[in-house]
């Protein structure tokens, strides 16, 4: 589908419906091509701890990233709740073509994709790091309300 700049291959939202409706996979990491103005799935799967879906990320090339966050509730009992975030990976270091698509194509992927909880935007590794804590450290839907102005939940 095209919108905007970028056309978004199929197989982004077939990836995007794994990790939210399936335990097959609990990320998927996008990447944008100025070449071919397409978005498509760098790559995709299962991660334990956190750190390990982070590795995916390098300094001076921006992605976007859907992760199944789990996190534990106080309201929950003993199950964890599960929420996709939405991440806008540009870091300081990439070349300023890279950063400039990227921004100016990321509400083109967000808006495809349904169900998103959070949406954060990151430039450096530590932002990288803690982007889904806020869901672990207060009332989600408090955090999600006013982090994000498209959430309607």
């Amino acid at each position: 589908m095209t919108r905007g700049f970028a056309t978004i291959k199929p197989e982004c939202e077939e990836t995007f419906d794994a990790v939210k409706e399936t335990d097959a996979l609990n990320f998927v990491i996008y990447e944008a091509s100025a070449h071919d103005k397409t978005i498509s799935v760098a790559e995709s799967g299962k991660y334990q701890k956190y750190e390990e879906f982070l590795s995916h990320f390098k300094d001076d090339a921006p992605r976007y990233a859907v992760v199944d966050f789990a996190y534990d509730s106080p309201t929950a009992g003993d199950a964890p709740r599960h929420k996709l975030v939405f991440i806008t990976w540009v870091p300081e270091t990439a070349s300023i073509h890279d950063k400039s698509y990227y921004t100016s194509n990321k509400d083109h992927l967000y808006r495809s994709l349904d169900d998103i909880s959070l949406h954060v935007q990151a430039s450096k590794s530590e932002e990288l790091a803690h982007a889904a804590s806020p869901l672990s450290q207060a009332d989600p839907d408090i955090i999600i309300r006013t982090m994000d102005p498209h959430y309607t939940g």
